[in-house]
């Protein structure tokens, strides 16, 4: 689906790019628009999925390590369907459709290089998906902050559907454990 925006719409994200907690009176002057109107406008935009408000991290300033994983489905279905545990999973940062060879790409992240590599290696136990190939990114040029799920309240077990505990990994303590469950020993 495509969408015009117009210059209102332009001015009102230029203002929201600038700073996502100014106030609608600031939004309005911005954009040269009634308080009305930009109240209008940005639920217009909101509800469209134009414009998404919320809290970024930046992850350097974590420490995390990030990856480059390329994935390949292993069928028709599961192309059609990535998302079945590669968008629940709390570490995928980024996932691509790619028009090509492999499948998908996506950037995960893990608070040390043993997580991180523990997280790929539970990627290759997905039945839908294989490991192409990874590579161990730098921090990223563009953008500097991601939207990262976390989770005040934990779960016994992850969203992948997998218990931390039963993992050699973790029972190793060479992975810290998902983010969204009890047995999680990291930061978040």
């Amino acid at each position: 689906m495509s969408c015009e925006l117009d210059k209102v719409d332009l001015r009102i994200i230029n203002s929201l790019v600038k700073d996502a907690r100014r106030t609608i009176t600031e939004i309005a002057r911005d954009a040269k628009i009634s308080r009305p109107t930009a109240i209008n406008r940005l639920k217009n935009l909101r509800e469209s999925n134009i414009v998404s408000l919320g809290a970024r991290i930046n992850i350097n300033q974590l420490g995390f390590k990030l990856a480059l994983v390329a994935l390949k489905s292993k069928n028709a279905v599961a192309k059609q369907k990535p998302e079945t545990n590669l968008a629940i999973c709390p570490r995928v940062l980024l996932l691509l459709q790619t028009s090509g060879n492999p499948d998908y790409l996506a950037l995960l992240y893990g608070e040390n290089m043993e997580t991180l590599v523990s997280v790929i290696e539970c990627f290759k136990s997905f039945s839908e998906i294989s490991v192409v190939s990874w590579h161990r990114s730098k921090p990223p040029l563009l953008p500097g902050t991601f939207d990262l799920k976390v989770f005040p309240a934990k779960y016994e077990i992850a969203p992948c559907g997998k218990k931390c505990g039963d993992c050699s990994f973790y029972q190793n303590t060479e992975c810290l454990g998902c983010p969204a469950v009890t047995e999680y020993k990291g930061p978040l």
